[in-house]
């Protein structure tokens, strides 16, 4: 029987739905059965005292209401919502004319007002709530004018009417109430589903940033082999340059899975190690002093990663570049939070400076460092700028939120 049942409330429920259209299409099922429920009540209570004057329209209603499920099975819940609530505004105009504007019957409609509003009120049913609604409305006007007009009006003494009044305000209490708890069970379920998925989700973006960080330490790896067997100093060079900044990523993905935040690291965190495995990486080639003024930031994978890539392309250049192997190296490193949106990173160092044609210059072919730190500063549309001032100094500006969003 259980079983059963739930076929039945699943009537129409598709692979392909999203879980809204889903948990929509029960709704309007467990709605239906509960209109069904509502009509054996009204036949029953018609029978009971003798009154048979709207005993038709229930029956037409009892057998109108499977057409709902026959609509979400061969069509969908845009279908049966309309047959469902059309049908149910129908069934209001005649009932009403009929018991009379005494009997309350029009109390009927909170329940279904209420529950379209809840069922159909999203941004991608809303044009069809706003259609329901207007077609509410015509029904209400039509009850109006046929009060006003005396239509199909007929004759309750004063005990039909007070049985009418009492069904009536306690079926309609009844239905908005079941109606209630049904689309709140509903919601609570569907809530539970979604953050079991969510879940689910977010262990395997972990599992993947976890995996993505060891491929890439295999390849730090591999490249360091590589770097020992060389016996040419450029061809260490370059692979030293490719080391870090693969670990530069890397670092990103080691980050996030340690922190258990899937979209957001600490900054601070990362430029502190992502500085000290630089230095670590020259050894002891000059002595170099690095000065940190971080504040605590939290920035996403699309903006933390080209950052990342472009304080190690800066911080490597000082080591190799600012300084001759006599003078003592300083870097400076400052990540700010300016206005709580705008992140302004700068990185100077105390060397030579850099060649003015060389910052200006569109070829490509001058130096591949100043070239990617211009690409990755467009990349998150940031402002940025080379100056000398007793060293090298870069400035970079970009929002705190980055532009693409995460689905």
């Amino acid at each position: 029987m259980k079983q059963f049942i739930g076929r039945i409330i699943n009537t129409g429920v598709k692979p392909n739905y999203q879980l809204w259209e889903v948990y929509l299409t029960r709704k309007l099922n467990l709605m239906s059965i509960i209109s069904m429920i509502n009509m054996v009540c009204g036949i029953v209570f018609a029978l009971s005292i003798g009154y048979t004057q709207f005993l038709t329209e229930i029956i037409i209603s009892f057998f109108a209401i499977p057409l709902i499920f026959v609509f979400n099975a061969y069509k969908n819940y845009i279908w049966a919502s309309y047959i469902f609530y059309c049908c149910g505004y129908l069934f209001l105009i005649p009932m009403s004319l009929k018991m009379g504007i005494d009997s309350y019957i029009t109390l009927f409609y909170f329940p279904m007002l209420i529950s379209m509003i809840q069922l159909l009120g999203k941004r991608e049913t809303i044009i069809h709530l706003i259609i329901l609604s207007g077609i509410a409305l015509l029904s209400i006007i039509t009850i109006v004018i046929g009060y006003k007009l005396n239509l199909f009006s007929s004759f309750h003494n004063t005990q039909t009417t007070g049985n009418l009044i009492a069904f009536n305000l306690i079926v309609s209490f009844l239905t908005a109430i079941s109606f209630t708890i049904m689309i709140v069970n509903e919601s609570i379920a569907q809530e539970k589903l979604i953050k079991k998925i969510l879940n689910e989700k977010e262990i395997l973006l972990a599992e993947v940033f976890h995996r993505v960080k060891n491929n890439m330490n295999i390849i730090t790896s591999l490249l360091n082999l590589k770097k020992e067997t060389s016996t040419s100093l450029e061809v260490k060079n370059a692979l030293e340059d490719c080391r870090n900044r693969v670990f530069s990523m890397a670092l990103v993905h080691q980050n996030i899975y340690n922190n258990n935040n899937l979209v957001l690291i600490n900054f601070k965190e990362y430029i502190n190690t992502l500085t000290t495995e630089i230095a670590n990486s020259f050894g002891d080639i000059k002595k170099v002093k690095i000065h940190l003024n971080t504040e605590n930031m939290n920035l996403d994978i699309t903006n933390a990663i080209p950052c990342g890539l472009i304080i190690n392309e800066l911080i490597t250049n000082s080591f190799k570049y600012a300084t001759s192997e006599n003078e003592d190296l300083e870097i400076s490193v400052s990540l700010l939070l300016l206005n709580n949106k705008i992140v302004e990173l700068e990185v100077r160092d105390n060397g030579k400076g850099i060649n003015e044609e060389i910052i200006n210059s569109n070829d490509s072919n001058t130096t591949l460092g100043i070239e990617l730190i211009k690409s990755l500063s467009d990349q998150i549309n940031g402002t940025y700028s080379f100056r000398n001032d007793k060293g090298l100094i870069y400035n970079l500006k970009f929002n705190l939120t980055a532009e693409k969003k995460y689905s």
